[in-house]
């Protein structure tokens, strides 16, 4: 029997894992071996992308409401994918601003932006609120993974931060519970072994494919699984295994290897590409998909008050410095290079999920995806009319295209009516006031 020979199981999911050579790989699902009734409907993923310190709002903003022509020059890089995204103008977090908590709006910026909670300062100890990604993970269908979560660069885990608020607000973006945050990966490399299963019994620190493929692990397993594959399966197979190899090379040219527990790189230090880490990270995220090894993801673009330079962009000056322009035009300019360049690492991740079909329909065309920061004017620390991308067709849950007002509305009304489009048992969530609708 194929399951005894080539596969395993595990978790409450049953997902298979092809094994040999002393490797084992999360495989997608396949009709040709189930026992079960085949899936009419695909499953939502949904996703969560933030990006830190504000935006210049008046090239983010169309000029109109509805449908536009005019694409707003920081959001040029979606041109091509306008009918599968929406902006949504008007939402606030009310609680990210200091309700007589003083200063500290990075903090309570990232602390609030998937909780809707108001954070306080306590530096010893961090209570927020659950996260609508944990929400989601908690009631969506069980997967190998319940959630992924990523961040750009490696943050701190506690101790005191902006003006005196916990480090764990600052840092994290996603929360189990009120007092324990999902602690993101900042590391392509331990994000990509999530999804295997590698053992070598006469080598303690696992097995090296800097050099190799897991795919070269596995040739002759992978052949006999073939033989028992449809032929819509086996091209499933086909792409998968082109989706890893190439996300493998990717990680190669980072010099970062693909190895569990022998990891080279320091993610305290400047990446040598910050680009290449950000993508290589969003590969990860598509490959997760595409396998089901998860359905829910969230990602810190950057993490609320970063500092970070780009002078691969030119700049002087780090990005939280900059974003208090105080009205002077060269440091605006900066700023929208920096808009500019997130925007177009959003891009390369909705185009990775638009060429990504599975059962003929696009990766862009099942998902959710929310792009977004939890500051507007960041000269300002505004809290308002933040800018919100909301990216997807959510399996036809969604009516992209447009650009929509919702003047003085909880941001969190987005996430409790996305939470309900899902099938979530929820009637609120955070300081959501109702649902939004027409999105």
């Amino acid at each position: 029997m194929i399951h005894n020979k080539l596969l395993f199981q595990t978790g409450t999911s049953r997902r298979n894992f092809l094994k040999g050579a002393g490797a084992a790989l999360l495989l997608p699902q396949f009709d040709s071996l189930a026992k079960s009734k085949k899936i009419s409907k695909e499953p939502v993923r949904l996703v969560f992308l933030q990006v830190p310190n504000g935006i210049i709002m008046n090239k983010w903003t169309p000029e109109k409401f509805g449908k536009y022509d005019k694409t707003p020059q920081t959001l040029k890089p979606l041109e091509e994918l306008k009918k599968h995204f929406q902006i949504l103008s008007g939402l606030k977090h009310q609680n990210a601003k200091a309700n007589g908590d003083g200063g500290g709006d990075h903090a309570r910026a990232q602390g609030t932006f998937l909780t809707g909670v108001q954070v306080l300062k306590h530096p010893e100890t961090a209570r927020n609120g659950i996260s609508v990604d944990q929400v989601a993970a908690k009631y969506m269908t069980k997967t190998y993974l319940p959630s992924i979560e990523l961040a750009s660069e490696r943050g701190r885990l506690s101790g005191s931060c902006d003006s005196g608020y916990n480090c764990s607000y600052q840092y994290n973006l996603s929360w189990k519970n009120e007092s324990l945050p999902m602690v993101p990966e900042s590391s392509p490399e331990r994000a990509f072994n999530r999804l295997f299963v590698i053992k070598n019994k006469n080598n303690k620190n696992g097995i090296s494919l800097k050099d190799q493929s897991i795919l070269d692990l596995l040739k002759e397993s992978s052949k006999d699984l073939k033989r028992h594959l449809g032929k819509e399966d086996t091209e499933k197979l086909n792409q998968y295994y082109a989706s890893l190899r190439e996300t493998e090379k990717k990680m190669q040219k980072l010099k970062i290897g693909v190895e569990p527990r022998m990891f080279k790189r320091d993610f305290t230090k400047k990446p040598q590409s910050f680009q290449e880490t950000i993508e290589a990270l969003m590969d990860v995220m598509v490959l997760a998909f595409e396998v089901d090894a998860t359905r829910v993801a969230t990602m810190i673009l950057g993490s609320e008050g970063t500092n970070r330079q780009f002078s691969e962009l030119g700049i002087k000056g780090g990005h939280h410095s900059i974003s208090h322009h105080r009205g002077k035009v060269n440091l605006i300019k900066d700023l929208e290079k920096i808009d500019l360049f997130y925007v177009q690492r959003l891009a390369y991740f909705l185009n990775a999920l638009q060429q990504k079909k599975i059962n003929g329909k696009s990766l862009l065309e099942q998902s959710m995806i929310v792009y977004g920061s939890g500051i507007s004017d960041g000269n300002k620390h505004k809290h308002d009319n933040l800018p919100i991308l909301l990216a997807g067709h959510g399996g036809g849950l969604l009516s992209p295209g447009v650009h929509r007002d919702f003047p003085d509305t909880p941001l969190c009304n987005l996430y409790n009516t996305i939470l309900q489009k899902i099938n979530c048992p929820v009637n609120s969530f955070g300081d959501s006031t109702g649902v939004i609708s027409g999105i």
